[in-house]
């Protein structure tokens, strides 16, 4: 077939996190953005206990956890201590936390729909 499109390698872009969406030592990379539907998909680097600041999604959001020992945690409910493998699904409009267990590094891929709103945003639930 003449009109297909070759596959591509992405050149990836790994950036130190901002600092206030995350607390502790945090990298973010890039995999694909889709504006139409405002889908983000990304990997997140936690350092040693590293984790987000409190905040919540207008979509629904899965993290697929590939290495370290991670957790998620939302408002009010226990830690949910995360291994490689492990999914978290983040229902829309609910607050929580996620990053590494103290004492270790972990890394996830979030694939985030809509926009997110942290804790130090008006906006955010009280």
């Amino acid at each position: 077939m003449s009109d297909e499109k070759p596959i591509q390698k992405l050149e990836r872009e790994r950036r130190p996190a901002p600092a206030e969406w995350f607390t502790g030592r945090v990298e973010m990379e890039s995999v694909f953005f889709d504006k139409e539907s405002k889908t983000a998909h990304g990997r997140v680097h936690f350092h040693d206990g590293a984790h987000t600041n409190w905040h919540l999604h207008t979509g629904d959001q899965v993290l697929y956890f590939v290495s370290g020992k991670g957790m998620a945690q939302n408002h009010d409910g226990p830690v949910i201590e995360c291994a490689p493998g492990d999914i978290i699904h983040v229902p829309p409009g609910t607050r929580h936390v996620h990053g590494a267990l103290p004492g270790h590094d972990a890394t996830h891929i979030a694939i985030t729909k809509g926009d997110h709103i942290w804790d130090n945003e008006p906006n955010y639930p009280r």
